[in-house]
C-alpha cells in the first residue's frame, strides 16, 4: 500500500473539520488567514458553537481527489494542452498551449509576458508541494468576484481526456493530473523544512506534521484569547439569596442552568409586584420587634436627656453656690488675718519694710529663698542660715546682726498660722475661678425628640426649655460674683426640674416596648417576612437575569471552546503516524538515489543520509557536509539549498517509478547561474524518458537547454509566451522572434517589407523613414545572428558559457567574399537605422521599399550559400 493510500484510509477517520483542513492543506499546499479562520469556524461548530461568520462554512470531507497523490507507476499521465484560460490574470481565453507528449517542451517568456499564469494553473491542478493561488485580473473593477478556470488536455495510460480546472471551493479537477510533478521556487522552499534546513520526508508526512503541529500552533493561541475574553464572573449575582427560590433556580450558575425556570420566576406579575409593594406594611405592623426596639431606644435617649440636665444643673445648684459663697468668704477673713499678722511684723522692726511685706507675693518669694537656701547654697541646715559668715540667699550679702534677727523674725511670721491660712485660701478660690470660668449649662433637644415628649407630656419642652434658661441665668451671676465678690440677689428657679419627668416618660416607653414584644404572633409574622424575601429574590433576578443569560451564555461557550481547544491540541495520533509511516517509507534507497542526484548537480561534496529528529521523532531524508561543524543550512547558498531541493525532486520521482510528465517553472534563478548547465543537462537527460515541461525566463539557461538538446540531438519543442497590445499571455509557436536564427526571421523580413510597400508614399514623409529604419535596425540583428550561427557555425553563442570547438571545421568553408558581403550588407543597414548619428548635411535620402527587399534578399542569399557549401 503506498503511503498517501495509508494516510487516506486513516484520515477517513478524522472528525470533518480537520478533514477539510487536511483537503485545503493538500489542495492549496498552504493556509491562508482565510482558510485558518473557516477551519476554527468549523472546529467550533464541530464542539456546537454556532458560526461567527457571515457565510457559514461547510466542511468537505476528505477525499482521494483532494491529496496530492504521490508520483507512482501505476498510471502514465500526459500533458497535452492548457486552453480556454478564463479569469487567469489578463491572459486571453482564446489561447492554447501545446506540449509534446514526449521528449522536452520549453516556454518561454519574458517578466511580465503572462508565463506564470500558465503555471500556476498546472501547480494547482497537477502535483506540486507548494500549489500556491491563481490570480484573477487585479486592475478588475469586480476582481473579487471572478473565478479563475481553465481546460486541461491530458493523455492517461494513451487514451485521450479532459479536465477543467477552476478555482472555485470545492471543485477539483480530475485527481490522475496528481500523477504529474510539479517544481518550481516556491516548491523548493517546500523541500527545504524552515527548521531544518536541507531536509526532506514525503509530502504525506509533512501534510501529518502541519496538520498536528502546524494547526495547533495557529489556531490555539486564537482559541485561549477567545476565552480569556468571555464575560464569566457571576460574583454580582450572588445578592440573589441562594435559599430562595429564584436563588435555586440559578445557583450555581453554570452552562446547565436552567434558563427557562429562571426567566419565569424573573418575571413578577402585576398581583405579586402589589404584594411586594405591600408586605413591608404588613410586616411592620405585625411585627413590632423593630418598633419596640425603636421605642427602648427612645427611652434610653430621653433617660440619657435627663443625665444630662442634671449634670448641667449641677454647676450651678443652690450647695453649689452657697459652697462658693463660703470659699470666698474664707478667702476674705483669711487675707484679712494676714494683713493683720503683716503689720504686726512692720510694728516689730525698727526699720520701715517695704510695701506688701508679709503678704501674699511676698511670702511666694520667701519661700522660694527657703528651698534655694536648703536644697542649694546651704544643704542639711535648717532655714535660714544666720550663722557668722551666713550670707544672704537673696542679696548675697553678709548678714550683720540685725539683718539675722530680721530673717529670725521673717521665718516665725510666715510659718504662723495666719499666713498659711491665707495662702490655702488663695489656692482654693483660684481652682474655683477656673472651674467656673470653663463651666457650662448648655445641652441641646433635637426637635424629633422635642415632637416626641410634647405627645407624650405637653408641658414638658417648655419646662425643659425653661429650665435651661435658668440654669444660664444663673451661671451668668455665678460669673459675675466671682468676679466681683458681690453676691446678693442670687436668681431662683420658676419650676421644678425636669428629670423626674423625663425619667417617667422614658420609663413608659420601655413599658410599652414590653407590651408590644408580648402580644407578637412569630408564626404568621415569619410567613410574611419569608414570602416578602421570596418576592424581593425574584425582583432581583429580574433585574440581573440578563446579565446571568450573558454570563450562562459565556460558560456555556467556554465549555464548548475548552472542548474545541482540547480537539485541537489532540496532536498525538497524528505525530505518531507520521512518525510510523516515516520509518516505513524514507528508505536508504531513498537517501542513495538523492546522493547519485547531488552527483549529477555537481554537488559531490554533499551527502544525504537518514535521521531521526523534528517533532514527535519524525524520520528524515537530511543532508550532511563531511568535516563541517555548522548545520548545511548555515553554510550551504540559496544557490546550493535550491540545488538540494532540486535533487531532493528528482529522487523522489525516481523512486516512485513514476513515467508521466514533469513540470519545471523557472527551476534557476540568477543565484544559480554557476548550476545552470548542470540542470539543464539532468532536465534534457530526463526528458529521453519522460514527457518534460520547463517554464523559463532565464534567456542563457533557454540557450543551454536548446545547446544541449542540439548536443544530444533530441529536437525540443518550443513555445514563446509574449506581451501585446491586448495584454499578456499570447502563445506562439518556436522561438521568440528576437532568438530566431536568421533562416526564420528573413520571412518575417519580407512581410514586414510587403507591409511598408502597401503603405509607402512618395515624397516620403517621417512615418516611412521610421518605418525604413526600424526595418534596417531589425535586419542588422538578422546579420548578427547569421555570423553567429553561419559564419562561425555556432561555435561561439552569446549567452552561453562554453566554446563549441567541435564546429571550427565549419568556419573554414567561409570564403572572403562572404565577409565583404557581410561588411556590405551591415554598412548599409547602419546607414539606415537611427541608432547611427548621421551628418545633417548629407540629406541623406529615404531608402525605398524595394531596396529594402533586394538587400534582404541579399542577406539571405549569403547565408543560403555558405550552408550549401558546408554540406
Amino acid at each position: 500500500m503506498a503511503i498517501y493510500e495509508e494516510v487516506l484510509e486513516w484520515a477517513g477517520r478524522l472528525p470533518l473539520w480537520r478533514q477539510d483542513a487536511l483537503r485545503r492543506l493538500c489542495v492549496q499546499g498552504a493556509w491562508t488567514e482565510e482558510d485558518l479562520g473557516e477551519i476554527l469556524d468549523l472546529a467550533k461548530q464541530h464542539h456546537g458553537a454556532p458560526s461567527a461568520l457571515q457565510q457559514v462554512p461547510q466542511p468537505i470531507g476528505f477525499t482521494a481527489e483532494h491529496f496530492p497523490a504521490e508520483a507512482n507507476q501505476d498510471r502514465t499521465v500526459i500533458l497535452r494542452a492548457l486552453h480556454s484560460l478564463t479569469n487567469v490574470g489578463k491572459i486571453p481565453s482564446n489561447q492554447v498551449l501545446e506540449f509534446q507528449s514526449q521528449g522536452l517542451t520549453i516556454v518561454y517568456g519574458g517578466n511580465g509576458a503572462g508565463k506564470s499564469g500558465y503555471a500556476r494553473v498546472l501547480k494547482q491542478a497537477c502535483r506540486a508541494r507548494s500549489p500556491g493561488a491563481v490570480y484573477a485580473d487585479a486592475y478588475a473593477a469586480n476582481y473579487q468576484q471572478l473565478t479563475p478556470s481553465a481546460a486541461i488536455d491530458f493523455s492517461l495510460d494513451g487514451a485521450p481526456e479532459q479536465t477543467i480546472w477552476s478555482a472555485q471551493p470545492g471543485v477539483v479537477p480530475r485527481p490522475e493530473l496528481r500523477g504529474i510533478s510539479v517544481f518550481d521556487g516556491d516548491c523548493a522552499r517546500h523541500y527545504l523544512q524552515s527548521r531544518e534546513a536541507a531536509t526532506f520526508q514525503p509530502s504525506a508526512l509533512t501534510y501529518l506534521q502541519q496538520l498536528a503541529n502546524g494547526l495547533n500552533q495557529a489556531l490555539r493561541p486564537r482559541v485561549q484569547n477567545e476565552i480569556a475574553g468571555l464575560a464569566t464572573d457571576a460574583t454580582p449575582f450572588n445578592v440573589i439569596p441562594a435559599d430562595t427560590e429564584a436563588g435555586r433556580a440559578v445557583h450555581p450558575i453554570g452552562p446547565t442552568t436552567d434558563l427557562t425556570r429562571a426567566r419565569e420566576l424573573a418575571t413578577l406579575t402585576p398581583d405579586e409586584q402589589a404584594e411586594r409593594a405591600r408586605l413591608p406594611q404588613e410586616i411592620s405592623e405585625a411585627d413590632p420587634t423593630a418598633r419596640a426596639t425603636n421605642l427602648d431606644n427612645a427611652a434610653t435617649r430621653v433617660d440619657e436627656l435627663a443625665n444630662t440636665i442634671a449634670t448641667a444643673a449641677s454647676f450651678v445648684s443652690d450647695d453649689v453656690l452657697d459652697a462658693k459663697l463660703q470659699a470666698h468668704r474664707t478667702l476674705v477673713d483669711a487675707e484679712t488675718a494676714e494683713r493683720a499678722a503683716s503689720a504686726l511684723l512692720q510694728a516689730e522692726d525698727a526699720t520701715q519694710l517695704l510695701p506688701g511685706t508679709g503678704q501674699g507675693p511676698w511670702a511666694t518669694l520667701f519661700n522660694a529663698a527657703r528651698e534655694y537656701s536648703m536644697g542649694t547654697a546651704y544643704p542639711g541646715e535648717a532655714f535660714p542660715v544666720t550663722d557668722d559668715g551666713a550670707v544672704c540667699v537673696l542679696c548675697q550679702q553678709e548678714l550683720n546682726p540685725e539683718a539675722q534677727d530680721r530673717l529670725q523674725r521673717f521665718d516665725h511670721y510666715i510659718q504662723d498660722r495666719a499666713a498659711g491660712a491665707a495662702k490655702t485660701a488663695r489656692d482654693a478660690w483660684q481652682q474655683i475661678v477656673r472651674d467656673v470660668d470653663q463651666a457650662s449649662v448648655a445641652f441641646v433637644i433635637a426637635p424629633n425628640m422635642q415632637d416626641s415628649l410634647r405627645t407624650r407630656v405637653a408641658a414638658l419642652p417648655d419646662e425643659i426649655q425653661a429650665y435651661q434658661e435658668d440654669l444660664v441665668a444663673r451661671l451668668q451671676w455665678l460669673k459675675r460674683a466671682v468676679a466681683e465678690g458681690e453676691w446678693s440677689e442670687r436668681p431662683g428657679y420658676r419650676g421644678p426640674g425636669p428629670a423626674a419627668s423625663l425619667h417617667q416618660v422614658a420609663e413608659a416607653l420601655s413599658a410599652e416596648a414590653a407590651r408590644m414584644r408580648a402580644n407578637m404572633d412569630a408564626e404568621a409574622l415569619a410567613a410574611k417576612k419569608l414570602r416578602l424575601k421570596e418576592l424581593e429574590a425574584r425582583q432581583l433576578l429580574s433585574e440581573h437575569i440578563q446579565g446571568i443569560v450573558r454570563v450562562i451564555q459565556s460558560l456555556a461557550r467556554r465549555a464548548r471552546l475548552q472542548s474545541c481547544l482540547d480537539d485541537i491540541a489532540a496532536t498525538r495520533p497524528m505525530t505518531t503516524l507520521a512518525s510510523q509511516l516515516g520509518r516505513a517509507y524514507v528508505s536508504e534507497a531513498l537517501a542513495g538515489r538523492m546522493n547519485e542526484e547531488l552527483s549529477r548537480l555537481n554537488l559531490r561534496y554533499i551527502q544525504a543520509g537518514i535521521h531521526s529528529q523534528g517533532d514527535a521523532g519524525s524520520v528524515r531524508l537530511g543532508i550532511q557536509l563531511q568535516g563541517c561543524q555548522l548545520g548545511p543550512h548555515q553554510v550551504l547558498s540559496e544557490a546550493e539549498q535550491r540545488m538540494c531541493s532540486l535533487a531532493f525532486f528528482f529522487a523522489e520521482l525516481h523512486q516512485s517509478g513514476s513515467t508521466s510528465g514533469i513540470v519545471f517553472d523557472d527551476p534557476v534563478s540568477s543565484l544559480d547561474h554557476s548550476h545552470r548547465t548542470a540542470v539543464a543537462r539532468r532536465i534534457v537527460e530526463e526528458s529521453a524518458t519522460r514527457q518534460v515541461i520547463v517554464f523559463t525566463h532565464d534567456a542563457v539557461f533557454f540557450g543551454e537547454l536548446l545547446t544541449l538538446c542540439q548536443d544530444a540531438d533530441r529536437v525540443p519543442e518550443v513555445r514563446s509566451i509574449s506581451y501585446r497590445a491586448g495584454g499578456p499571455g499570447y502563445v506562439d509557436a518556436g522561438l521568440p522572434y528576437d532568438m530566431r536564427r536568421h533562416a526564420d526571421r528573413i520571412q518575417q523580413h519580407r512581410t514586414t517589407q510587403q507591409q511598408i510597400a502597401a503603405n509607402f508614399n512618395n515624397p516620403p514623409g517621417e512615418d516611412e523613414r521610421r518605418a525604413i529604419r526600424n526595418a534596417y535596425d531589425d535586419l542588422r540583428v538578422t546579420i548578427e545572428v547569421g555570423i553567429e550561427d553561419t559564419l562561425l557555425n555556432g561555435t561561439v553563442v552569446r549567452f552561453r558559457d562554453g566554446i563549441s570547438v567541435g564546429r571550427l571545421d565549419g568556419v573554414m568553408v567561409v570564403e572572403e567574399r562572404d565577409f565583404r558581403e557581410v561588411q556590405r550588407l551591415h554598412d548599409r543597414c547602419c546607414r539606415n537605422v537611427s541608432a547611427h548619428s548621421h551628418a545633417a548635411g548629407q540629406q541623406r535620402p529615404v531608402t525605398q521599399p524595394d531596396e529594402l527587399l533586394i538587400d534582404i534578399e541579399a542577406v539571405n542569399a549569403l547565408f543560403v550559400s555558405i550552408r550549401r557549401r558546408r554540406n
